[in-house]
């Protein structure tokens, strides 16, 4: 009996069936078995964090603007309707990261990629730590980005903040931190990437949205996560007699 037990970490919501990014989404992933919830963080003119994965309204909203130019009140005149998967007939505001703290149980863990540069600096930093506290102090949330610079900032004042470096290029993992995300061709180029990512104590999700197709391959390299669009499909496959699974949240 295998005893792979990846994590699986919903890609915005439910994009596949449902507008991304929304608590709609959200609630919905954790019906159908989501172990964690993947969003996106903005921070508003006026200070406000909220979840959206475009820094502008216009790509999957009813409304145009950049978000750090606009105040929350009219952040929330938005509505989200769809996502690069098609629309679906509901619309839903675009959420706070307030909002998504108090909607998830906190048996969910929450991976939060860090969109706005400005949460490098102190009072931003201070703003996200002090939302986050009780899930940090539960080990279920993680801080995720494309900018080593950036984590490292966001998380200077509480050492417990788990960070994963996402990288979409070079097939050898190098991050001090805690994970790391890559595609799946860089994981394919090198045969050694994952035992190089546990000499570092990495934890490794690979940047997949659409994994059943390479379940068996990623099986066999033993990723501790998986990203998905649809959260009832890949947790299908997940659970079939071959595929058995455990684990909740962000730790090891």
């Amino acid at each position: 009996m295998s005893l792979w037990s990846p994590r699986l970490i919903a890609h915005r919501g439910v994009p596949k069936r449902l507008p991304e990014n929304t608590l709609v989404g959200f609630r919905q992933a954790v019906e159908e078995g989501a172990d964690v919830l993947e969003t996106d963080l903005w921070l508003t003119a006026d200070g406000a964090i909220v979840c959206h994965h475009d820094r502008t309204l216009e790509r999957v909203t009813d409304r145009a603007g950049a978000i750090p130019e606009l105040l929350l009140a009219e952040v929330r005149q938005a509505r989200v309707w769809r996502s690069d998967h098609g629309s679906f007939g509901v619309s839903d505001p675009i959420p706070t990261l307030a909002q998504l703290l108090a909607a998830v149980p906190a048996s969910v863990g929450l991976a939060l990629e860090l969109k706005d540069p400005h949460f490098g600096a102190p009072e931003a930093a201070r703003l996200l730590l002090a939302a986050i506290e009780d899930r940090v102090a539960a080990g279920t949330v993680m801080l995720l980005g494309f900018e080593e610079a950036l984590l490292w900032a966001a998380r200077r004042s509480d050492s417990r903040v788990w960070i994963a470096k996402i990288e979409e290029y070079g097939p050898q993992p190098r991050f001090a931190g805690n994970g790391i995300g890559t595609v799946p061709q860089a994981m394919a180029a090198n045969p050694d990437y994952m035992a190089a990512a546990r000499a570092q104590g990495l934890w490794v999700c690979p940047l997949d949205p659409e994994p059943e197709p390479r379940l068996d391959w990623y099986r066999q390299l033993g990723v501790d996560a998986l990203l998905t669009d649809d959260v009832a499909v890949t947790r299908s496959a997940l659970l079939s007699p071959s595929r058995p699974r455990t684990g909740s949240g962000l730790g090891p």
